[in-house]
């Protein structure tokens, strides 16, 4: 991937204001800087071109009719590679359906036609940022977190598990939320609740 591309910030920050402005020279500029590598990456999920490039139409598509919103996006590399990991594995749902159970495709998530492309892109984007979040809470708090919201344990079967107290289990759970929503409150303009 090109360094000059991903990692300047800088030139990004200002394409997206630009872009937020209805700029179609700069909207070229960032499909151009990604519309390469992230073909790339698609048919080496997809081995079908012209199914790679619609999911690469929709994606752009959807960025630039979501546009006024574009500069809240912390990191436009993280969202761009998000979303087609979103848009592949909805395509790959959609081919499959009928052949494969549900459960044998992991991390897929429920795909609401009626919910705009560019929210549900977002939306998705968000999540695995707050999936990285949970990731680099420390160990044993992480663990608690998960129990209680992945696998929907209560504090007294936590505790059971764990062989800690109640009320430990409680601060582990209210440290991670604290976490999060700090976090989100950085990157976001609005609050996850959880």
């Amino acid at each position: 991937m090109d360094n000059s591309g991903i990692s300047n910030t800088v030139k990004y920050a200002e394409l997206l204001i630009r872009i937020s402005k209805g700029d179609e020279k700069a909207f070229s500029k960032l499909y151009d800087i990604f519309y390469p590598e992230l073909t790339r990456h698609v048919l080496s999920k997809i081995k079908d071109q012209t199914t790679a490039e619609d999911i690469l139409h929709d994606l752009f598509l959807s960025l630039w009719r979501n546009r006024i919103n574009i500069t809240e996006i912390e990191s436009i590399p993280a969202y761009l590679y998000s979303s087609v990991r979103y848009l592949i594995l909805a395509q790959y749902r959609k081919q499959k359906r009928r052949e494969l159970a549900l459960s044998d495709i992991g991390d897929i998530d429920v795909i609401q036609e009626d919910i705009p492309l560019e929210d549900r892109l977002y939306y998705r984007y968000i999540l695995d940022e707050v999936h990285r979040e949970i990731e680099n809470l420390p160990e044993k708090c992480k663990q608690v977190f998960k129990l209680s919201r992945e696998h929907y344990l209560s504090i007294q079967q936590i505790s059971e598990e764990m062989s800690i107290s109640e009320s430990t289990v409680k601060k582990h759970i209210n440290k991670a939320i604290r976490h999060l929503r700090n976090s989100s409150k950085n990157k976001f303009s609005f609050i996850l609740f959880f």
